[in-house]
């Protein structure tokens, strides 16, 4: 077993076979167990927390949060979690086939192409850690996941490892999204930063499409979603508020604060400001002045 791999997989093609799922709470706390267990499992907390340590790798699993530990590696705890801590849990086997390949989170997986390459089993990896808070619908499936393997019914009995490998998509799922914001905030506050350093040019979409190294038009899309305005918006209002304060804080000729502003054009500049502020930048001077 490669020990430096603590993650578990989830493959397009292989279900999961549950061994053990309960809904436990405790009214004394106590120390997670040492030992190392012969599945998988999955733990999410509901009140109170999980002191937990994994080989040397050291966890905290709080409220709203939940965890996979991995087959054959050694878990155990030293700090007593708190009194009337609840919590979930389901234990799992996956097989772990040799001819496998990792599908990143934009790749979708083809039946084709696994003819291909021989028989391969694609997988996606799940996130180690993940806080879904309280309030989650996956929340509810676990409580059904628990209920069904109490069940006597053997329709329950049947559909159980499917509706594990159910839920563990949609973590999959929601970590993507998560991670995908994260993303987007980053390129976003990219953007911000990029043309603030601009505001003596005039815009330019090539420019950004080579800074950033993608589109303009994915990139903004997802500014407006984020920000409300445009790319172009958003520069011209960071030119004309550069614009107003030159002209406020300074005693620079108008044709030197147009220039600075990225306008070629004198002319273009006093209308164009104008129109944003709704007076000419010698009244707008000259009012400022006033105050």
């Amino acid at each position: 077993m490669n020990k430096s791999d603590n993650t578990v997989k989830l493959y397009t093609d292989i279900l999961p076979r549950v061994s053990l799922a309960g809904y436990l709470h405790t009214d004394t706390g106590f120390i997670h167990p040492d030992r190392i267990m012969d599945v998988n499992v999955l733990l999410y907390v509901e009140r109170g927390y999980f002191h937990i340590y994994e080989e040397s790798e050291e966890y905290t699993v709080g409220e709203g949060d939940l965890i996979f530990l991995k087959q054959g590696f050694h878990h155990y705890g030293d700090i007593k979690c708190p009194e009337g801590t609840k919590w979930f849990f389901v234990h799992f086997n996956l097989q772990d086939p040799k001819n496998k390949k990792e599908l990143t989170a934009d790749e979708k997986y083809l039946y084709k192409e696994k003819e291909k390459q021989g028989n391969i089993h694609c997988y996606r990896t799940l996130p180690k850690t993940m806080h879904i808070g309280k309030d989650s619908f996956l929340f509810a499936k676990f409580l059904t996941l628990e209920k069904m393997f109490s069940s006597e019914d053997p329709a329950d009995n049947l559909r159980l490892n499917a509706y594990l490998y159910e839920i563990l998509t949609d973590i999959y799922r929601e970590k993507i999204v998560e991670s995908r914001a994260g993303t987007v905030g980053e390129k976003v506050l990219d953007l911000k930063e990029y043309l603030k350093t601009k505001t003596g040019s005039p815009f330019s979409s090539a420019e950004i499409e080579q800074h950033m190294n993608l589109s303009f038009k994915y990139l903004n899309m997802i500014f407006k979603k984020e920000t409300g305005e445009t790319l172009w918006n958003y520069h011209y209002r960071l030119r004309m508020e550069k614009a107003a304060r030159l002209l406020t804080a300074t005693s620079l000729p108008i044709g030197e604060i147009s220039a600075g502003s990225g306008f070629d054009s004198q002319y273009y500049f006093c209308n164009a400001f104008k129109k944003y502020t709704g007076m000419s930048p010698t009244k707008y001077r000259k009012e400022s002045l006033m105050i």
